[in-house]
């Protein structure tokens, strides 16, 4: 054993000595390299300017540092940077980089020097000068744009206001307008779609697992925080290509309305000539522009309005120099920069101290070449710090301090000092320099000429300290608005614009909420310990993979071959595993085995060994596992699991029959559930009746609902759509279960090590830690209100059984109370929220159904104001809707986890206590031999030729046996109810415009529809 612990120490040193980089001759200097790791441990992830600028002292102002085994050239200072960018040598790309791959390697910015980068790089110039860059037209679109704005800040007049969403939108319209020739309302799904992938891909890319994927090529393929990047991408590609399409329709040759028809234009004009132009170069291209004209110029104008309200005598005297030139005129053109020279310091000194873009973009040399002294073979990774430009002694009067002096001459006169490069400079210097700083004067000038921006007096110091990224961001902040009684501004040179409302591109975004500006999710503090886990979890798999081989135990069921520490994880989809589950039931039968990490579990599949399982022997398979991140999340208090996810023991028993009967007492099947139910279905009528004729997204109304019902039982209390208590519990409820059931949560699961890293798992656990904050606050609410004896609702019925058990060793207290709550109200919202927007995704597709829906629900409903939920045995075909609806929805693919609680057997096969069991019971939702059409969606699957309603035993949407959902009852009155109400007032279209249905769900705890809209007719 020694011997071979010694042998692998020997090989891992060989190897760690193999790869050891070294650097090349007369190469810059830097900090010594370690193998593999590079000169990573050098660097702060979160943001490596310091580290730079401590690297610069020590090696001077051109060095080196290895990120991972790759070489990069860092340059400093003005010398060293004017020497390098104005060479086409430097003028490369890199190809092999985090944003590359992002990307595809295509648009304009992050193309390698050559001929096809010079044209597209040309087009896009004479393009944007064409279509008014620098004239009156880009002025007029700028104004427009000022005008929204304007209507928005003054409704904050008096208030304080974030500015943030504002800005980014206001830039990514004005860019919109040349590249699309349309402008988006700022709450439009589009441009908030848009911005929000452009925000979270800027920290993304110059943060810490962008440098980790360049660092070590090995992780790229696994499911890390980086993907997200890749799918913001992909989400903005196809809401780009359907523009495309638009335009591709609606346009006429030789006659260009915007950026896009000119691209077509040049495509028509240069045909098959193996040029590089071409439809899926055009997308990206847009794509690009869009960013570089939407990201930079609106943290510049965040930056901007950040000082000038922590430096309000800068302000004041802008705005006396703005109303001495503007005196008598309606609004600022661009040429009025010239007699505004303090304006124009403070715009450029916003603009030094912004440091908007604080490395560029990575260059590369596109030879051997020579710089400062040092060679630089053809191909190495160049890294322009314009931080250390932008601050440098020497260069300014006042490097270090905000003072719009660096920009004046000794008369008052404005300057712009060399070593002023925030676009860059040379080849690569940015497209829309001229467009950004058009912008930049008229936005600042026209809002300063109109109010007055002060720092609220409740919100402390102001922190100038931006978040890092590929583009820094100034921290979220708010200002206070006040009306400026100089102002003389007049709006009746506005001209209302065309707005183009971009429809259903919810679609392909997922649900989205207002763009924050926070610090960055992972936050990866100690980058010694970081690294030192990750080497010693390095030999510490080699250890294992030698001496810990994982096998299955004698009669278990069979299953793929385990890897050591991964067990199949790798066998797996972590985005939805459905697919690979079905075919590892084709392969090793409907009893099988797999292994969570070094855990086993078995998967039973299909209607035979479920029911052998959690029917016939339902005492030996209802236990539930107790060391999987649901129950670490979820479980707050060790001794409070609530009901779902307690172990099959004498206290889940007393507490579900206690939960039973308590639905049972307030009206679960009575007409007291009844008119809950039907009260807040006609709050979901009247936001359908204010969407008659346009298409609406039902996703949050569905949810809003569904956990309202449950609060009524729960509460005694309904809440409005927009309430904070409403919003927060549906958004936890959302995202948990999709963090729980997706990637991270398997490896929580399959790799105890990494529980305690900062990964995105992580927020499922201080959402629920928040939300028991929450509930602990309503029950110490109801407690001051109550009547012992005299309940109103769940929460007082459990506590008038906690006082009448007293202190017995009963497994009642408040603390598992409050689990009892989260357990019902995710029960009752989720799995009911998604069945609706599944059933109504089926009706608007299959109008034949919903028709005969209508017919039979007019026909037994004929005279009577409302239905009750015995109709449904008058409904025999909306029954079958209904229940088809729930089978297609397969809500809880895979139940709940069980556990075996004692060795037992199933189907022939050995299973020992402890066992994880996966109830798969998609596989029996879709069994064939149990359904007429098992694949496709069809109420005759419920009816028997007769046309009455049957329900097959293999219908099992809520699990079966003694851990069955409580909530059953509650959620078929539910959909009965709400959906007969619904169809007998409206009819349900799909929209003309939306393609085809995608019937995907999105994967979870729950499975969810992707989001879409309806359009909404009155009947």
């Amino acid at each position: 054993m020694i011997a071979s612990l010694l042998l692998l120490w020997v090989c891992v040193v060989g190897i760690l000595l193999l790869l050891k980089s070294w650097r090349p001759k007369n190469f810059p200097p830097g900090p010594i390299i370690l193998p593999i790791l590079g000169n990573i441990l050098e660097l702060s992830l979160e943001n490596p300017l310091k580290d730079f600028e401590r690297l610069r002292k020590i090696h001077g102002n051109v060095y080196s540092l290895y990120i991972g085994s790759k070489p990069a050239v860092v340059i400093n200072g003005y010398k060293a940077m004017k020497e390098a960018l104005m060479s086409t040598e430097f003028a490369g790309r890199p190809q092999d980089l985090f944003v590359n791959d992002t990307t595809q390697r295509k648009g304009v910015i992050l193309a390698d020097y050559g001929s096809s980068w010079k044209e597209h790089r040309r087009f896009a110039l004479m393009t944007l000068r064409n279509f008014g860059l620098g004239k009156d037209s880009m002025e007029e679109r700028i104004h427009g744009e000022l005008q929204h704005v304007i209507k928005t800040l003054e409704k904050s007049i008096g208030s304080t206001f974030s500015p943030q969403v504002m800005f980014h939108n206001a830039s990514s319209n004005i860019i919109c307008q040349v590249l699309f020739g349309t402008r988006y309302e700022y709450n439009d799904v589009f441009i908030k779609t848009i911005v929000q992938c452009f925000t979270e891909n800027a920290k993304l890319a110059n943060g810490p697992w962008a440098m980790l994927y360049d660092s070590f090529p090995l992780i790229r393929s696994l499911p890390l925080p980086f993907m997200k990047a890749f799918k913001n991408v992909e989400t903005c590609q196809k809401i780009a290509k359907r523009l495309l399409a638009e335009h591709k329709s609606t346009r006429v040759p030789g006659e260009p309305r915007d950026f896009v028809d000119c691209y077509f234009d040049e495509m028509d004009k240069r045909g098959d000539d193996g040029s590089s132009f071409s439809e899926g170069q055009l997308s990206m291209y847009a794509l690009d522009l869009h960013f570089a004209g939407t990201d930079t110029t609106s943290n510049t104008l965040l930056t901007g309005f950040l000082y000038l309200m922590g430096h309000p005598h800068i302000q004041e005297r802008c705005q006396q120099e703005i109303d001495t030139v503007l005196e008598g005129k309606e609004k600022p053109t661009f040429n009025d920069r010239h007699n505004m020279p303090y304006m124009q310091a403070v715009i450029h000194e916003v603009q030094r101290v912004a440091n908007t873009v604080p490395l560029s973009v990575p260059h590369c040399t596109t030879k051997d070449t020579e710089l400062m002294g040092y060679s630089i073979p053809r191909g190495t990774l160049i890294i322009p710090n314009l931080t250390s430009l932008l601050n440098e002694e020497g260069q300014w009067k006042f490097p270090n301090e905000f003072n719009p002096e660096n920009f004046l001459n000794d008369q008052g006169e404005f300057v712009k000092p060399e070593a002023f490069m925030p676009f860059s400079a040379g080849p690569r210097m940015c497209l829309g320099e001229g467009l950004a700083r058009m912008e930049l004067f008229l936005i600042m000038v026209t809002l300063l000429r109109k109010f007055k921006f002060t720092w609220p007096e409740d919100a402390g110091e102001p922190d100038y300290t931006p978040v890092y990224g590929v583009t820094l961001t100034p921290r979220p902040y708010r200002m206070k608005i006040e009306a400026r009684a100089t102002a003389r501004t007049k709006d009746i040179w506005f001209q209302n614009e065309a707005v183009h409302e971009y429809k259903n591109a919810g679609e392909t975004t997922g649900s989205l909420t207002s763009i924050g500006r926070g610090e960055p999710v992972h936050q990866i503090q100690n980058l010694i310990m970081f690294a030192s886990v990750v080497l010693l979890l390095a030999v510490a798999l080699l250890l294992v993979l030698v001496l810990f081989p994982t096998s299955r135990a004698k009669n278990f069921p069979p299953g793929p071959q385990p890897i050591p520490i991964f067990g199949n994880l790798l066998e797996l989809n972590l985005e939805n595993p459905l697919a690979d589950l079905e075919r590892m039931a084709k392969r090793y039968g409907n009893v099988y085995s797999i292994f969570i990490g070094p855990r086993p579990a078995v998967v039973i599949n299909g209607l035979q060994a479920l029911k052998e399982a959690l029917v016939n022997k339902a005492a030996d398979f209802s236990g539930r596992p107790q060391d999987q991140m649901v129950n670490h999340a979820v479980q707050v208090k060790a001794d409070a699991p609530g009901v779902i996810l307690a172990g099959y023991n004498p206290a889940w028993r007393e507490q579900r029959r206690f939960g039973l009967m308590t639905l049972r007492n307030f009206g679960l099947g009575k007409h007291s559930m009844e008119e809950r139910i039907l009260g807040e279905t006609e709050r979901i009528l009247k936001i359908l009746e204010q969407s008659v004729g346009k298409p609406m997204s039902p996703q949050l109304m569905f949810h809003n609902a569904a956990s309202n019902i449950i609060c009524q039982v729960l509460f005694a209390k309904r809440f409005d759509y927009d309430d904070e208590f409403m919003k927060f519990f549906v958004s936890l409820f959302h995202e948990t279960s999709k963090i729980i059931n997706g990637r991270w949560g398997l490896i929580y699961d399959s790799i105890p090590m990494v529980r305690s890293l900062p990964l995105p798992f992580q927020k499922a656990f201080k959402m629920f830690k928040i939300s028991h904050e929450r509930r602990m606050e309503m029950l110490a609410e109801n407690k001051k209100s109550r009547v012992p004896g005299k309940p109103r609702h769940f929460i007082d019925s459990y506590l008038d059984e906690m006082e009448k058990r007293g202190d017995n060793g009963s497994s009642f207290s408040e603390d598992q109370l409050c689990a009892f709550l989260l357990d019902l109200h995710f029960a009752g919202t989720d799995t009911t929220a998604n069945t609706l927007l599944a059933a109504f995704l089926y009706l608007m597709n299959y109008p034949h159904v919903q028709e005969r829906c209508q017919q039979e629900i007019d026909k037994v409903l004929d005279g009577r104001d409302q239905v009750s939920f015995e109709d449904r045995h008058m409904m025999p075909y909306v029954q079958a809707v209904i229940h088809e609806s729930q089978r297609m929805a397969n809500t809880v693919p895979l139940s709940v986890f069980h556990s075996t609680t004692q060795d037992t057997e199933l189907m022939g096969y050995s299973i020992p206590r402890g066992t994880t069991i996966i109830p798969n019971l998609t596989s029996v939702l879709y069994e064939e031999g149990q359904w007429k059409s098992a694949h496709e969606f069809n109420p005759e699957n419920f009816l028997d030729e007769k046309g009455e309603f049957v329900k097959p035993e293999a219908f099992m949407p809520f699990s079966t046996g003694p851990r069955m959902c409580l909530g059953e009852g509650l959620a078929r009155m539910e959909l009965f109810l709400i959906l007969v109400t619904l169809l007998r007032r409206f009819k349900f279209i799909w929209p003309e415009d939306a393609g085809e249905p995608d019937f995907t769900p999105v994967y979870g705890t729950t499975q969810t529809p992707k989001p879409y809209s309806m359009k909404v007719q009155l009947r």
